[in-house]
């Protein structure tokens, strides 16, 4: 039988690989919205690409929310191990 040491172990080590997976997509979700946004200085504003602006956005605060419970998961697993 596995100790408990043990188990909150692996699921601190599934924690910090999914905050990882988190702060991945976050990046590429913010590599995208450079890529609309920076052209914006030299682009007409009418073929800025705001509606998928905002879906990007939307889904990096989506990421933010699940990566800042994961992150207090992590801490909270750390705690108990300590």
């Amino acid at each position: 039988m596995m100790s408990d040491r043990l188990i909150l172990k692996g699921a601190l080590h599934e924690k910090k690989r999914d905050r990882m997976t988190l702060a991945t997509r976050a990046q590429g979700v913010i590599t995208g919205l450079k890529h609309i946004i920076q052209p914006a200085s030299v682009m007409p504003l009418k073929d800025l690409k705001t509606d998928l602006a905002l879906e990007l956005v939307t889904e990096l605060h989506r990421i933010r929310h699940e990566y800042l419970k994961v992150s207090a998961d992590v801490d909270e697993l750390e705690r108990e191990l300590e």
